[in-house]
């Protein structure tokens, strides 16, 4: 329960709506009781002389009393349950807002499905707590005091009666609602693993075809839902029961109240009408009692959901966000220097994968970082836009050290294309045209000349409004990579990162891109991870990573000269070259 406090910011913020709920329950709960003294007197005028007017009068009344009850109830729901909606969509706008913030780390450990999860099945639970079960709650409460005072001023000793299953209903709450608790969470962390397994194979659905492993993948489902399902029906036969319970509860203690009441009435001490009327509260009884379970039902789930949510809440961006200034483009050249840099991920102190990178890139400079796989180069250029913190040393920017930059403003002048492509379900200018505020059609055609793209686009019935499918699916790899490409120039950056953005295109489109890039971006800088020398070699400089330090630099022919690493690089590949052109 102290875990659904986190919730009070929420409450807080339209307390207005729940004060007024809080009221307009107070009333429906008075009329409600007030209500069925006339249906006592009505049968009390009817076992004196017969008088037609005072019981139609007392009928009337009764039908006024529990019609204004019901409007209340009506305005309970417009103003509690209203504003339960409206904390859900603050929540689910802050759930969206503080995953945006997070770190990749974050994202390398907890899958997509969980998030969804969380984010759809868990924030409904909330929902239902904010407002049925808020509502529910202060209901039952006011309905148990103003029965219970009615009940009592008509007789105390009936009213003892009518509470001996009281001390067994407590502690059976207790009990089961502790046991709902756990079968709750449980349901949710299964619920979690069903839309995790749908969204993997719904994204990987090409790879599930290719090696036939659609039976398989139905067996997991199959396995995975039984298991969600076995757990539903578990909670579902322990509400059950509850429920049960709660309705015997409710049906014995009228057992004691006929039994006592109606020796009253025999002695003379209660009237026919006062034993209905206290039937009748002992009967209103009932539904509190039962919606006892089902309230305690609808908090167990929350408090299990909420403990989900407070897991991802509870996680704070990596990067320290500098306070907004001013920070214009035009005042950035794109130089950029790193010095005496050092990094290693989270429990790897001892496994550095940069040590002590000292680098100077010029302005509007070309410069290529090659390597054997795993020798830092995507770690590297990383480190640039902040999307990791180096453990030790500095990047400056223009002389800036780019932590002193407000984050937004130095990835706006960062273009990167990362090794994964992705494009979203929209159109190709949309996807080209992304990172900008506006609208600009020129910028996408610009783009997409500069990244070879256009005659591709222009072989598409729609052009450039061609529908993408799910990750660009209906593209080809090098069109997905050319697309990135092209988003990534649109942006006008005032440095360009290519990190292996073109290994899927062929080696006479990748010089051209590169050719259009030196001719239409000559004052950008260009950062180039690659594998192979016929891409690198015509650049300003090239920086030879080996198990993340720095082991040669310089231009390809000293490079060639010095017949270290990049010179067995370069005649692995002529070698590979001339024994593909033999086959």
């Amino acid at each position: 329960m102290k875990n659904l406090l986190s919730l009070k910011p929420y409450l807080l913020r339209y307390k207005k709506n729940l004060w007024s709920g809080f009221l307009f329950i107070i009333l429906t709960n008075l009329f409600a009781v007030i209500a069925p003294k006339f249906i006592g007197l009505a049968i009390d005028t009817m076992n004196k002389k017969f008088e037609l007017r005072e019981v139609l009068r007392d009928i009337g009344l009764y039908f006024l009393l529990s019609a204004l009850s019901g409007y209340f109830l009506f305005l309970v729901r417009q103003h509690i349950i209203v504003a339960s909606r409206h904390i859900e969509f603050d929540l689910k706008n802050d759930y969206y807002q503080h995953l945006q913030t997070l770190p990749r780390r974050f994202y390398n450990t907890t899958s997509t499905g969980e998030l969804i999860s969380r984010g759809t099945n868990d924030l409904n639970a909330i929902r239902e707590f904010l407002g049925p079960g808020i509502m529910y709650s202060l209901n039952t409460l006011f309905r148990l005091i103003f029965a219970l005072v009615a009940m009592v001023a008509i007789s105390p000793k009936l009213t003892l009666f009518a509470l001996l299953p009281a001390p067994l209903l407590s502690y059976s709450v207790y009990k089961i609602g502790s046991s709902m608790q756990k079968r709750s969470k449980s349901i949710q962390e299964s619920y979690a693993a069903i839309t995790n397994l749908v969204q993997e194979n719904l994204s990987g659905i090409r790879v599930v075809k290719s090696y036939t492993r659609e039976a398989f993948e139905i067996q997991r489902f199959a396995s995975l839902n039984k298991d969600y399902y076995r757990k539903n029906l578990s909670l579902g036969k322990l509400q059950a029961l509850f429920f049960a319970f709660l309705t015997s509860m409710t049906a014995f203690s009228l057992l004691p109240v006929v039994w006592v009441g109606g020796i009253n009435v025999i002695e003379g001490t209660m009237t026919v009408g006062g034993i209905a009327e206290f039937i009748v509260y002992v009967s209103m009884l009932s539904w509190p009692i039962i919606s006892i379970g089902w309230v305690t039902s609808i908090i167990q789930r929350a408090a299990s959901a909420q403990i989900r949510l407070n897991e991802v809440f509870s996680i704070k961006p990596d990067i320290s966000e500098k306070e907004s200034e001013e920070t214009e483009r035009k005042n950035f050249t794109g130089k950029l220097s790193f010095c005496n840099v050092r990094f290693h991920y989270p429990g790897q102190e001892n496994h550095p994968v940069l040590d002590n990178i000292t680098l100077d890139i010029a302005a509007g400079s070309r410069v290529a970082i090659v390597g054997a796989t795993g020798s830092g180069k995507t770690t590297l250029v990383n480190l640039i836009p902040r999307l990791y913190e180096p453990a030790e040393g500095a990047i400056l920017l223009d002389g800036r050290d780019i932590r002193s930059l407000p984050l937004t403003a130095l990835r706006e002048l960062v273009g990167f294309v990362p090794q994964v492509n992705f494009l979203f379900s929209d159109t190709i200018a949309h996807n080209i045209n992304w990172g900008s505020h506006e609208e600009d059609a020129e910028a996408v055609v610009e783009a997409s000349k500069i990244a070879m793209l256009e005659e591709d686009v222009e072989d598409f019935p729609q052009g450039f409004e061609t529908m993408l499918g799910e990750k660009g699916i209906n593209l080809s790899g090098g069109q997905k990579q050319r697309a990135c490409i092209a988003r990534a120039i649109a942006w006008k950056p005032q440095l360009l990162i290519l990190d292996d953005a073109l290994s899927a295109v062929d080696t006479d489109t990748e010089a051209r891109i590169f050719e259009a890039l030196l001719q239409k971006l000559p004052d950008t800088t260009i950062l180039l991870i690659s594998h192979r020398i016929s891409t690198v070699k015509h650049c300003d400089r090239i920086v030879v990573l080996k198990e993340g330090a720095i082991v040669e630099s310089g231009t390809h022919e000293e490079l060639l000269e010095q017949k270290h690493l990049y010179a067995e690089l370069y005649n692995q590949q002529l070698l590979e070259e001339e024994i593909l052109s033999l086959s």
